[in-house]
């Protein structure tokens, strides 16, 4: 399975420019129950990431305000994945950056979604589930 199956269905990705500030980027996390924020140019290309981590540190040690600007806090060298890489790409990438989520774009490097560990691994653990099915209606067991 490609990502771009997988992203069909979540095709909500958060979203924000980098003179965004603080308080719109905490707004918008609360809104939709998520922990980050993929930050993008005009183009729609990624060029960071903020999470309720990087808010909520900068705020305890003074060095920011609701007004601060999010291009102020976000982590600016973001890996992405290209939406045409497979489930498995994902897996080996995920494991070997050791990070939570991924941006997922386009053949032009513009965002298309977003891509979570935890997503992967449920689509990974359907597709055993399937094939341990498919298995067991031929031969009758689990081998």
């Amino acid at each position: 399975m490609i990502l771009k199956e997988l992203m069909r269905e979540n095709l909500e990705v958060h979203k924000l420019t980098p003179d965004s500030h603080f308080y719109q980027a905490a707004e918008m996390m609360r809104e939709h129950s998520v922990g980050s924020i993929v930050v993008v140019d005009d183009s729609e290309k990624v060029v960071g990431i903020l999470t309720d981590r990087d808010i909520a540190l900068t705020l305890a040690l003074g060095a920011g305000t609701p007004n601060s600007f999010v291009s102020e806090a976000m982590t600016r060298e973001v890996e992405t994945i290209s939406e045409s890489m497979s489930l498995f790409d994902a897996t080996r990438l995920f494991r070997t950056i050791c990070v939570k989520r991924l941006p997922v774009t386009d053949s032009d490097g513009r965002l298309v979604g977003i891509i979570s560990i935890d997503d992967v691994m449920a689509q990974l653990s359907r597709e055993m589930l399937d094939t341990c099915s498919a298995m067991k209606s031929k031969l009758g067991h689990i081998v």
